[in-house]
């Protein structure tokens, strides 16, 4: 290449850098949203378009936070919660969309899965290391049960029918949040991109001719083991991990480790494993699933699992002993 060949190069170098676009290139950031860390990573020729995606997703995050939250008094949530007990209240299609989800997670897990445990569950403050008193247990523990919730998909109307029934939608929004950030990201024309809030992610696509390598955190780590149990090569799927490792505290008097996945049946901290990661086509089944299995167990949430097509998970149970639904131990299963 001659020198007038190389000063054309840099002039065309400069003119691309100067107006935003470079080569194709991975693009990302993380923010602080639904108490959480929500991270974006696509491909992309074009650095402005690739910037924009990213805050369009972060928006639309915070978006599905305002509406979701039940530490934010002005959310659809938080004001169903206080008027729902009086009378059936006409909600919004996306919390209707939640709702059925949720209900239909509940009846296929035998109540494993229940936004209504947050009757009790709102009174546990990790950071302050605070649970439901005696008497708190008494009175609310009854109105832990999904069959309280009467909606009308009709009509989209919901009406709690126990006066102390309050829900939580955490163990599905972030799923939900993913995918729709997923669909948003294709609708841009972008055909390689990871998004994640917290447990939960989406990969569209894989990594440029490679799989995307996540890895399953080992819920005990120490000196002598290593922090992630195994690293999985995947593409194009929705992951969920529920663990106790996340929120919690260790109880002063017990030693129990008090955590935030709540068995509905106790009110209290589910116990039989440490860590449960579910993988499939959509953050919709595959966050309410990673908890039904926390709470029901290795037997039991395996069973459960197996018997959904398309959906796999990875146990691993209270002793550290790691457990694989059919799919991930014969891949010929459907």
């Amino acid at each position: 290449m001659g020198v007038r060949d190389c000063l054309r190069y840099l002039v065309l170098i400069s003119y691309l850098l100067s107006s935003g676009t470079v080569f194709a290139a991975w693009y990302s950031d993380d923010q602080a949203i639904m108490g959480t860390k929500v991270s974006v990573t696509l491909w992309h020729l074009d650095a402005a378009d690739a910037q924009a995606a990213i805050a369009d997703v972060m928006a639309d995050m915070r978006a599905v936070e305002r509406q979701f939250s039940p530490y934010i008094v002005s959310s659809e949530l938080s004001k169903l919660n206080q008027t729902a007990v009086k009378d059936a209240v006409k909600i919004s299609p996306e919390l209707a969309l939640l709702i059925k989800q949720s209900i239909d997670a509940s009846v296929e897990s035998g109540g494993a899965f229940d936004i209504t445990y947050a009757s009790l569950g709102w009174y546990y403050d990790y950071r302050k290391q605070i649970q439901p008193t005696a008497e708190q247990r008494k009175a609310l523990q009854p109105a832990i049960n999904y069959r309280w919730l009467s909606f009308n998909e009709q009509q989209s109307t919901l009406e709690y029918l126990h006066k102390n029934v309050r829900i939580d939608l955490g163990g599905i929004a972030k799923g939900y949040a993913t995918d729709r950030a997923i669909a948003l990201l294709r609708s841009r024309g972008i055909k390689h991109a990871s998004v994640s809030a917290g447990g939960d992610s989406r990969l569209l696509g894989d990594r440029k001719g490679r799989p995307w390598l996540i890895g399953i955190k080992h819920p005990r780590p120490g000196k002598k083991t290593d922090s992630v149990v195994l690293t999985l090569p995947l593409s194009d799927i929705a992951v969920s991990t529920s663990g106790d490792y996340e929120r919690y505290f260790i109880d002063s008097q017990s030693g129990e480790r008090v955590h935030h996945i709540i068995n509905p049946r106790t009110g209290r901290s589910a116990s039989e494993v440490m860590s449960v990661t579910v993988l499939g086509p959509e953050g919709l089944a595959t966050d309410p699933l990673s908890t039904s299995v926390f709470v029901l167990g290795v037997e039991e949430g395996l069973a459960l699992v197996n018997r959904k097509p398309g959906l796999d998970c990875v146990i691993i149970d209270r002793k550290g002993q790691v457990h694989y639904s059919e799919g991930l131990v014969d891949p010929s299963a459907p």
